[in-house]
């Protein structure tokens, strides 16, 4: 497996993990206090960095025994492209949720627990997006 593609994955799996371990603690958000809430949401984002780096540990570990061979990391002009646009797009979708939910936040009175929420997720939604398009690209 390209080390790439690769490293995409676990950007993947390790927002995967953290938004379903927030979602099961973020059930009652309309009851929960708002230092409550932030709790979950950084423990989730924590959850996010260590499943990351596990995850990046054990698939590079299961890769190294399947192919037995040791992959360089070659960086070239079109990685750098390819991050660049995958930064855009991050950059772009979460620019356009961040104004969507202080709208809603200013407009239409949604609750600011629910507000914070949204924030934190759609920085995971962009993540995933950005992660998507690397995945295209690399292919």
């Amino acid at each position: 497996m390209n080390i790439k593609i690769r490293n995409t994955l676990t950007e993947i799996i390790a927002v995967a993990i953290a938004i379903t371990w927030m979602y099961s603690k973020l059930n009652g958000a309309a009851n929960m206090s708002i230092a409550s809430i932030t709790q979950v949401l950084v423990q989730g984002i924590g959850i996010s960095i260590l499943a990351a780096i596990f995850s990046a540990i054990a698939i590079a570990i299961v890769s190294a025994i399947i192919t037995k061979s040791k992959e360089k990391n070659v960086i070239d002009e079109r990685d750098n492209m390819i991050e660049f646009y995958a930064l855009r797009l991050s950059n772009v979708i979460f620019g356009i949720s961040l104004v969507i939910i202080l709208a809603l936040l200013g407009w239409f009175n949604l609750p600011i627990n629910f507000g914070i929420i949204a924030i934190t997720l759609s920085v995971f939604l962009a993540s995933i997006c950005s992660t998507f398009l690397k995945i295209y690209l690399y292919k």
